[in-house]
């Protein structure tokens, strides 16, 4: 079974935002690495987004 997920700490600013047509610059995937693992972000095609490891 897999820990819960704890609310982000409230600082009192906004989390940083993001454009995804910044980040898939014209693409459908992108790759985010997160402590030494890797994630594909990916557009559908229904234009939503799913992460996968």
């Amino acid at each position: 079974m897999s820990e819960p997920v704890k609310a982000p700490e409230n600082t009192g600013q906004p989390p940083p935002t993001y454009q995804s047509q910044d980040l898939f610059q014209g693409g459908k995937v992108v790759l985010i690495v997160h402590q030494g693992r890797e994630y594909w972000l990916r557009i559908t095609s229904a234009g939503k987004l799913i992460l996968t490891a």
